[in-house]
C-alpha cells in the first residue's frame, strides 16, 4: 500500500458535488508513484478530500472531472483503499497534473442524482419485502446503478406475482407519499435501540449513520440517497428470480429507468403491432388470437396433406416388397420424416398389408440429426418367428442407435444419417437370420 504516512481522505460528498479547494496527494501510472502526469495518460489521482463516492455496500462509484487551469482529468471509477484513501481512475485530456496542484473535483451530478434514487429505492424495497413476506427477509448482497438496482436477499420460496405486485405498489406508495429521508449520525447502540436494519455480515464502527424514510424505513447506510422519496419519480420491478439456496433476487428501475422501460415496451408493442399488421398496439391481442387461429387451421391442413403423401408413398412401396422364406418384406427410408410419422406409416402400412409381413420404416430429421426407425410385423410374420423388437435392433445397430420392444411393433432412433441407407438395405439379411433360428 502506497503512502502510509499520507492521510487519509476527506469525503465531503455527503454535502458537495464539487469542491474547489483540494490537493493532490499522489499520482500512480503503470503501478508506479509519479510526480506528473501529462494530456493522454491513464492514472490514478488520489485527492486530501472528495465529492466523489467511491465503490461501497453495493453502490456504484461517481464519475466526474478534476480540473485546474488548463487541466482536466476524467475520473471513470473511484476505490476506497485500506488505508482510507480516495483512488481516482481516469484519463488526462488535456494540460499537465502534478503533485501537489491544487485542484477542483467535480461529480457529474446527473448520474449522481440517479444513483441516489436506486439506493432510496433500495431501502424501500427492503422495507416493503419484510412487509409483505416477513421480518426473516434479510439483505444478501446489492448492486445500485444510476436508475438502476439489483436487490439479494433471504427467501425461501418463490415470490407470487400477487406478492410481487404488492411489493411494488408498497414502494411506489412511499414513493408518492413524498416522505422525507433524514441522515443522521448516532452512536451505533442508539441506532439499534431505536431499531435500525443492519446489512447482515457487514462491519460497523461506534458511531454509524442511520437513513430514515418516514415511518416506512430506518437502515444503516454509508451511501448516498435523495432527500425526499417523491424525488424517485416511480419505481418498477423488472425480475425476481433464485440465485441461490435460499436466496432470491430482484432487478427494478427507477426515475429515467422507468420512463425507458415505458418508452421501450411502447416501440416494441409498435414494431410487433406492424410486423402482424395489426391496427396498432390495442389491436394486438385480437390479432394474434387470430393469427393463432389460422397457423392451427394450417397446422391441421399440412397435417392432412401429409397423412395423404404418406398414403400414396406407402401404396408405391408395395410394388417393391421382396420375399423372404415367404413373408413379405417392406422396407424404404424417407426425409423431413419424425419418429410419430414413421410409427403412423408402419401402422397403415400393417392394414394394408395380408398375410405374413415384415415393415421397416427409417424417418431421418435433418434439422434435428437424427434417424426414427420402426418396425412392425403382421400376427402371421410373428407366429413364423419374426420379432419387430429384434429386427428394429439390429437395424439401427448399422447407423448407430438403439431400440427395440414387442414382437409385432417397435421403434429405435439413431444418429447416423449417412448410414440410412445400409441399415434399410439390412433388413433382408437380419431376417433371414432371425427365422433360421
Amino acid at each position: 500500500e502506497f503512502g502510509k504516512d499520507m492521510p487519509a481522505t476527506v469525503f465531503a460528498g455527503y454535502e458537495y458535488d464539487k469542491l474547489d479547494d483540494a490537493n493532490v496527494l499522489a499520482i500512480v501510472t503503470d503501478g508506479q508513484l509519479v510526480e506528473e502526469i501529462v494530456s493522454g495518460m491513464d492514472a490514478i489521482v488520489v485527492l486530501d478530500q472528495t465529492p466523489f463516492y467511491a465503490e461501497m455496500g453495493g453502490q456504484v462509484a461517481d464519475h466526474g472531472v478534476i480540473t485546474a487551469d488548463g487541466v482536466e482529468f476524467v475520473v471513470t471509477d473511484v476505490q476506497k483503499n485500506k488505508g482510507g484513501k480516495y483512488m481516482h481512475y481516469g484519463k488526462l485530456l488535456r494540460g499537465a497534473l502534478h503533485v501537489g496542484d491544487n485542484v477542483s473535483p467535480a461529480i457529474d451530478t446527473e448520474r449522481r442524482s440517479a444513483v441516489r434514487r436506486a439506493h432510496t429505492a433500495t431501502h424501500l424495497l427492503d422495507a416493503a419485502l419484510k412487509k409483505v413476506l416477513g421480518d426473516h427477509v434479510h439483505q444478501a448482497g446489492s448492486l445500485v446503478e444510476p436508475d438502476r438496482l439489483r436487490f439479494d436477499f433471504t427467501h425461501f420460496e418463490a415470490i407470487t406475482p400477487e406478492q410481487l405486485l404488492e411489493v411494488e405498489d408498497l414502494v411506489n406508495d412511499a414513493v408518492l407519499d413524498g416522505l422525507s429521508v433524514v441522515t443522521e449520525e448516532l452512536p451505533l447502540a442508539e441506532a439499534k435501540a431505536r431499531g435500525a436494519v443492519a446489512t447482515f455480515g457487514e462491519k460497523y464502527g461506534e458511531t454509524v449513520r442511520v437513513v430514515t424514510m418516514g415511518e416506512f424505513s430506518m437502515e444503516l447506510c454509508g451511501g448516498t440517497h435523495v432527500d425526499n422519496t417523491g424525488k424517485l419519480g416511480l419505481f418498477h420491478i423488472l425480475s425476481e428470480s433464485s440465485v441461490a439456496s435460499g436466496i432470491r433476487r430482484i432487478e427494478a428501475v427507477t426515475g429515467t429507468g422507468v420512463l425507458d422501460r415505458i418508452r421501450e415496451t411502447q416501440e416494441l408493442l409498435g414494431r410487433t403491432a406492424a410486423a402482424v399488421k395489426a391496427n396498432g398496439p390495442e389491436d394486438l391481442e385480437r390479432r394474434a388470437v387470430q393469427l393463432m387461429g389460422e397457423i392451427k387451421e394450417l397446422r391441421r391442413e399440412r397435417d392432412s396433406l401429409k397423412s395423404k403423401m404418406a398414403g400414396q408413398q406407402i401404396e408405391g412401396l408395395f410394388s417393391k416388397a421382396r420375399q423372404v422364406r415367404g413373408i413379405k418384406v417392406i422396407s424404404a427410408a424417407f426425409t423431413g420424416t419424425g419418429a410419430d410419422a414413421v410409427r403412423s406409416m408402419c401402422d397403415q402400412c400393417r392394414s394394408m398389408v395380408q398375410g405374413g409381413a415384415v415393415i421397416v420404416l427409417a424417418g431421418m430429421d435433418e434439422d434435428a440429426g437424427s434417424v426414427s426407425i420402426g418396425c412392425t410385423c403382421t400376427p402371421e410374420a410373428v407366429a413364423q418367428g419374426a420379432h419387430a423388437g429384434q429386427i428394429v435392433r439390429d437395424v439401427a445397430a448399422v447407423c448407430g442407435g438403439r431400440g427395440g420392444g414387442r414382437p409385432d411393433m417397435a421403434m429405435a432412433g439413431a444418429k447416423d444419417l449417412s448410414r440410412v441407407d445400409d441399415a434399410i438395405n439390412s433388413v433382408d439379411e437380419i431376417l433371414e437370420k432371425q427365422l433360421s433360428k
